[in-house]
Parts: structure tokens; C-alpha cells; sequence
């Protein structure tokens, strides 16, 4: 008798329909994984609200979720080789397939790959064998896939924290290179932007500010529980004035924009930096541009501009890292979990388009409910 898989797919725009296919067999070199949970951030919204169609992220139909984790329950001898891994071990499975042969995958970074494979955004519904996204209960494991074995103890709901948090890795400290005692200005107290302030701390950063709105009153509250020494809410005080204050005139090292849609975060980082700072740019703008911004105070206070999208290996090896460390603390931030059935509620509450109870932060699938 053929086991059967089943998957919420995103059909055309913001329609989702439940689809079951077979669970395919395996050669060698493959292998499948029972998913536990798909975490979803706001790039899931933007798939569902169409902002990808005419990209190679605008395949449909396709099911959606990239930030995917859950049991081997099947797996070539090959691949389990290649892997190190055996059926029943907890993996969290990385989202892009990399060929390996092209010069993104050379240079390490995969999520450029020229073959544009990977879970959730890339392949759709229609590749055969059709298991290519984390709304779903099974997955399949492409014998290019690339994954991390976790802890069995940590729950799933902060486990599902592993892919924003491998990103705050990435963009609060490998990239700006963040040292001991350095000032790092976070705008935006976002799922990634509150993880953010976990990892600051974690890698020893002096001082920790985070400016937000008066919408962003709770989360502001949290990113003080987990780290940082002060908060800014941007329509009651000029952050910019706030920082220098703050910082005694010094002025911050880093300053880390994940603000959704607003480009004054950027205009105002600039003149939150010392000379030689840097600006990371991690929020997406959704096409609105960037207006009344001097290129000159760039070149004259040597200010590095990084625009950052998405972590790699060591970012998500550290991550697991930290969470098996630091789970404990993430409880607050993991407010929602819906089953595949409501897969449409939980994209429409990130959105913000309806609301369900506490202020949502960190939404995330648990993909072991059938529909």
C-alpha cells in the first residue's frame, strides 16, 4: 500500500488548496523526512500576496516554506553517509540545494546557485516528486541537500526559531563582524530583529539598541528581557538624537536595519554611525525607494553599506548553537502555531491582515496535524 504525503499549496495568489500525493521511493542517494514544523517569516506573506510572481521565487503552484525541520524517516545508504545521519534523527534542513559546481556555489554561498533549486521558494508543486516545501508533511531530501542534526530535548515551537535566528547570526555578527564591546543599533523589533538582540549579547556587544513604534510596545519590552540596554520608540523621540545621547556622542559601530517597508531607517542609520561604522540593510522595502540619501556621507566617515539576505552553513551550525544553549529564554517569542489546515490564518496573521489573540512574533506550522 503506497504511503501518502499532504501538503497546503499556494495555487495562484492568496488561494491555498490541501493536495496528497505519494510519498515516493527512494534510490541511494536520497532520502525523506517526516516534517515536525515549518517556521514562517515575511517572506511567506510576500509569496502568498503574489510580490514573487515574475521571479524565479514566483513558481506556482508551489508549497511554500523554506525554515523546515523534522525526523529521517527514510534514507539511501549513501546518503546516510554523506549526511551522518540515520532514520529517526531530528535534522533542521537547509533551504537551498546547491549543484556545488557553479561560482555562487564555490564561493560558499548556495543561495545564488545557478540550478536556483531549494525548499519552498524555487521548486514547484508540479517537479515531480512534488515534496519540495515545508507546508507539508514529508519532504523530500534531494541527494544535494544540506542538513544540521539538532537536539531531540528542544521544544518545537522554539526549534521552529532556527532560521531567523541563523540569520541574526548572520547579519547582527559574521558580516558586520561585531567585536567585543561594540555598540550595535537594531531597527526593527521583529522576530529577526529581537533574535538580533539575543545574538549581540551572546557575542559580547557592549551596548544593544533597538528602536521600534508604539505598535512595537511589547516587543520592545521583550528585546530588554533579552539583552538590550535600551529601546527607542521612533514617534515619540528623534532615534538618531536618542543614540548619540545614549552612546555619550560616540555614536554606534553597527547599525542593523530589519524594518519592514520604511526607508528612514536607513537614512537615520547613516547618521547613527561613527566614522568607519556599518550599515547593515537586512529589511525588505517591498520597491519603495530610497530618497534624499547623500552617497557623500558614505565616502567621507568611510561607512561600509552591506546589504544581506540570507545565512549559510556557519551561520545555521551556530545557531543550533546557540539555541541548544539558549532555548530556554525564547518561550515569549514563539506566540502562534497552527496546523497545515490553517495554513491561510497563520499568512494572514503575519501580514497583519487579521488578528488572533496575542500580539504575533514568531508563527510557525506544526505539520504533523493533518489538515
Amino acid at each position: 500500500m503506497t504511503e501518502t504525503a499532504y501538503a497546503a499549496v499556494l495555487v495562484e495568489k492568496r488561494k491555498f488548496e490541501t493536495r496528497e500525493v505519494p510519498i515516493p521511493d527512494i534510490g541511494p542517494d536520497e532520502g525523506i523526512l517526516r516534517i515536525e514544523a515549518a517556521g514562517l517569516c515575511g517572506t511567506d506573506y510576500e509569496q502568498y500576496d503574489g510580490h514573487f510572481i515574475g521571479t524565479p521565487h514566483g513558481t506556482l503552484p508551489i508549497t511554500p516554506g523554506h525554515e523546515i525541520f523534522g525526523w529521517i524517516d527514510k534514507v539511501g545508504a549513501n546518503a546516510a553517509k554523506k549526511w551522518n545521519v540515520k532514520e529517526g534523527d531530528r535534522v533542521v534542513v537547509e533551504t537551498s540545494i546547491p549543484c556545488g559546481e557553479c561560482l555562487a556555489c564555490h564561493d560558499g554561498r548556495p543561495i545564488f546557485c545557478d540550478a536556483n533549486m531549494g525548499y519552498g521558494l524555487r521548486m514547484g508543486f508540479d517537479n515531480e516528486p512534488h515534496l519540495w516545501g515545508g507546508y507539508a508533511s514529508h519532504l523530500y531530501l534531494h541527494p544535494k541537500s544540506r542538513m544540521h542534526k539538532i537536539p531531540d530535548h528542544i521544544p518545537t515551537d522554539i526549534m521552529s526559531l532556527n532560521n531567523p535566528l541563523s540569520n541574526a547570526v548572520r547579519w547582527a555578527w559574521a558580516r558586520p563582524n561585531l567585536r567585543e564591546g561594540q555598540t550595535i543599533v537594531i531597527e526593527g523589533p521583529g522576530q529577526r530583529g529581537l533574535l538580533s538582540v539575543l545574538v549581540a549579547k551572546e557575542m559580547g556587544a557592549g551596548q544593544i539598541f533597538v528602536t521600534g513604534t508604539a505598535a512595537d510596545t511589547y516587543r520592545l519590552e521583550i528585546a530588554k528581557e533579552l539583552g538590550a540596554d535600551a529601546t527607542i520608540n521612533v514617534q515619540e523621540e528623534d532615534p538618531v538624537e536618542r543614540v548619540h545621547e545614549l552612546t555619550g556622542g560616540k555614536k554606534a559601530d553597527i547599525v542593523l536595519d530589519v524594518s519592514m517597508g520604511s526607508t528612514e531607517p536607513l537614512i537615520q542609520g547613516v547618521e547613527m554611525l561613527k566614522k568607519g561604522g556599518t550599515l547593515v540593510v537586512a529589511g525588505v522595502k517591498t520597491h519603495n525607494a530610497l530618497n534624499n540619501f547623500y552617497s557623500d556621507k558614505l565616502l567621507f566617515n568611510e561607512i561600509s553599506m552591506l546589504g544581506v539576505l540570507s545565512s549559510d552553513w556557519e551561520d545555521t551550525a551556530r545557531a543550533v548553537e546557540i539555541l541548544t544553549d539558549k532555548w530556554q529564554d525564547l518561550g515569549k517569542l514563539c506566540t502562534h502555531n497552527y496546523s497545515l489546515g490553517n495554513a491561510e490564518k497563520a499568512v494572514l496573521l503575519l501580514g497583519r491582515e487579521i488578528q488572533d489573540g496575542a500580539e504575533p512574533i514568531h508563527i510557525h506550522l506544526d505539520t504533523t496535524i493533518a489538515p
